[in-house]
């Protein structure tokens, strides 16, 4: 194992400095909604221009890790998911929180999501050449069916009101259309508003739909009662076997998802999470009360969006073709400090690269004891007054959205979507489903247009011809048929709510 020989390196005091620093940073940026792991690895940027290569890296390896963990923080506690990729984790996570149960939340979320980070690494360190070219079979035709099997997941996140969680949908793919086509320059549904030219970006719809509407719902409670309506908090922040062992093939699942969709190139943690969450749901058992708190849909989603972290890496690494936002972001840092991704950078340069994945299992380590530490006091968050705690958000989400983006109509796009999720939620239109529409309808879009290109207008059997196309057109048709079908933890509630 060549790989073993640049462990001793990751030690060194510069390395580990570098990689606490990191951490930190992706802890607290990644936590405030709006800003997220992108921004935050662009902070380091340039602190580390005239760093050595591989400590730089490792820098913006462990911010990447920390930030994607940072957000689940505000997701589970107060239902304002500092991240896309932590949306999903604030439908059982909060729920837990208003019943008092805040701390097994973060715990749970703490293991699952720096298991899924070490499982990831390993991952990185050992299979990412030969995974790397998985990523190139994905083409037009297999984004596009991969944005359906998201797509899927609405059904499921509706929690029996499938109509309206299908309406919600529709309406966030009609959404996503808005702003200036990729292909004809045409403006579509702007209206003569220069700030929709640009569209409706993911950051402002999620702030809105999941933070800006918990602050809206917050102003409806007595303004002295608190979330979780407990005067204390637990000490203990680590998990219990006993919860783990509840939990270990939810766990399974999200790591499972989340490896392979860091894979594909823009699918990443914003897609896994909401893939996993619905493969749990469909997996529930009698007594699950998914949509209430369950800890099990907790586990997946959090396992899910750390588990694309390392995976998300390789095609970076190996091909130069980043995963998504955050790895695009690193690839710069990569070459600012030149170095080329590819084989050769295997080859000519392994104690950098080498040392750079095992900085990032490290870091996953370390993440996992911070977070720890910190736990119970962010926690204490759910402590707070709801009349402190509502202007609180606002704020955040209004500083969060402008600091992101430096455009004023973000704003307003964030508080409109506060508002339709706000009204959605109170009427049981699916939140998740309106965000779901968004995030998948210009991978969807954008690959149906270039099978349309490619195929001469036979877009069918252009897409059966593949074979990784028609695989997921097989998943899609199970979780079709799963969404469907009455769910066993469904029907067992059902039942004992009329004995009752």
């Amino acid at each position: 194992m060549e790989s073993l020989d640049f462990l001793v390196n990751v030690v060194s005091l510069a390395n580990l400095g570098a990689m606490f620093l990191g951490i930190i940073v992706g802890l607290i940026v990644g936590a405030i909604p709006g800003l997220g792991p992108p921004m935050a690895i662009a902070l380091m940027i340039p602190i580390s221009f005239e760093w050595p290569p591989e400590t730089a890296l490792i820098l913006m390896v462990a911010t990447y890790a920390a930030g994607i963990y940072g957000g689940s923080f505000t997701a589970i506690l107060l239902r304002a998911p500092g991240t896309s990729a932590s949306a999903a984790s604030s439908i059982e996570g909060y729920e837990m929180t208003k019943r008092g149960r805040a701390i097994e939340a973060i715990r749970m979320s703490t293991f699952a999501s720096v298991m899924g980070g070490i499982i990831s690494g390993f991952v990185l360190l050992w299979l990412a050449p030969p995974l790397a070219t998985v990523s190139l079979l994905f083409g037009p035709s297999e984004y596009f069916v991969v944005a359906l099997l998201g797509l899927t997941a609405i059904a499921a996140v509706s929690f029996g009101a499938v109509l309206r969680g299908l309406i919600a949908g529709l309406f966030g793919l009609f959404v996503s259309t808005i702003g200036i086509d990729a292909a004809t320059a045409f403006p579509r549904f702007t209206y003569g508003m220069t700030g929709l030219m640009s569209g409706v970006g993911i950051l402002p719809a999620v702030i809105g739909l999941f933070a800006f509407a918990q602050a809206l719902t917050l102003c409806e409670g007595s303004p002295k009662s608190n979330i979780s309506g407990v005067s204390k908090l637990s000490w203990n922040i680590w998990p219990r076997i006993s919860e783990i062992v509840h939990c270990r093939w939810s766990l399974f699942r999200g790591w499972i998802t989340g490896l392979i969709m860091g894979i594909v190139p823009a699918a990443g943690g914003s897609v896994a999470q909401w893939i996993a969450y619905s493969w749990e749901i469909q997996r529930g058992k009698p007594g699950d009360k998914f949509g209430e708190g369950e800890v099990k849909g907790l586990a997946a989603t959090e396992g899910s969006n750390n588990g694309v972290t390392g995976t998300s890496l390789i095609p970076m690494f190996v091909l130069g073709i980043p995963g998504g936002i955050s790895a695009a972001v690193i690839l710069g840092a990569l070459m600012i400090h030149g170095l080329q991704p590819g084989d050769r950078l295997f080859r000519d340069s392994p104690e950098v690269i080498y040392t750079v994945i095992w900085g990032f299992i490290l870091a996953n380590f370390m993440m996992g004891g911070i977070a720890a530490a910190l736990a119970r006091t962010m926690a204490y968050v759910t402590l707070f007054p709801r009349g402190l705690l509502a202007p609180i958000i606002m704020i955040f989400c209004v500083v969060g959205t402008f600091t992101a983006s430096g455009n004023p109509w973000d704003v307003w796009i964030m508080v409109t979507f506060g508002v339709i999720g706000y009204l959605a939620q109170k009427y049981n239109f699916s939140p998740a489903g309106i965000l779901l529409g968004i995030i998948l309808g210009p991978i969807a879009e954008g690959g149906l247009r270039n099978v349309l290109i490619l195929s001469d207008d036979n877009p069918l059997s252009f897409i059966f011809a593949r074979w990784i196309s028609v695989a997921i057109i097989i998943m899609i048709a199970i979780a079709i048929y799963y969404s469907l079908k009455p769910k066993k933890w469904e029907t067992k509630t059902e039942t004992k709510t009329l004995e009752e």
